[in-house]
């Protein structure tokens, strides 16, 4: 595969990050002239998400339980959610229980629950990032 360099700034460099934490994940991402085809700006941004794939600490935390994303209430683009800042796993079962009569099985196919600041805050989530045991 060849990259066609853009006139004015060449390979057109962007950082990739995860759509699911938004971790930067040290890849390089060369758009060339298909700068203003994917992003719609002739220079490259810094950082660019351009696909679902989560980054390999997402991928370990999806082995151990569902993803749970805060977003805002009422929230009009359910595939990718304004995020309100609580990120937390919390373990399949302790979700289900968590969330029952709700409809959880695509969150727990994805490994990935977009939850809204309403229903988050009466379930009891945490604000604040987890400290991990290292």
């Amino acid at each position: 595969m060849s990259i066609k360099l853009h006139p004015k700034y060449g390979l057109n460099a962007s950082v990739r990050v995860c759509f699911v934490c938004g971790k930067e994940t040290n890849e390089l991402v060369m758009l060339g002239r298909d700068s203003y085809r994917l992003t719609g700006r002739e220079e490259a941004p810094r950082t660019i998400c351009l696909d679902r794939k989560p980054c390999a600490t997402c991928q370990k935390w999806m082995k151990s339980g569902i993803i749970c994303i805060s977003v805002r209430n009422n929230e009009k683009n359910p595939a990718n959610p304004y995020r309100t800042g609580g990120w937390y796993v919390v373990t399949e079962e302790g979700f289900i229980k968590a969330l029952q009569g709700a409809e959880t099985s695509a969150a727990i196919k994805s490994r990935i629950a977009f939850i809204e600041d309403a229903v988050w805050d009466k379930i009891g989530l945490p604000r604040e990032p987890a400290k991990e045991n290292t």
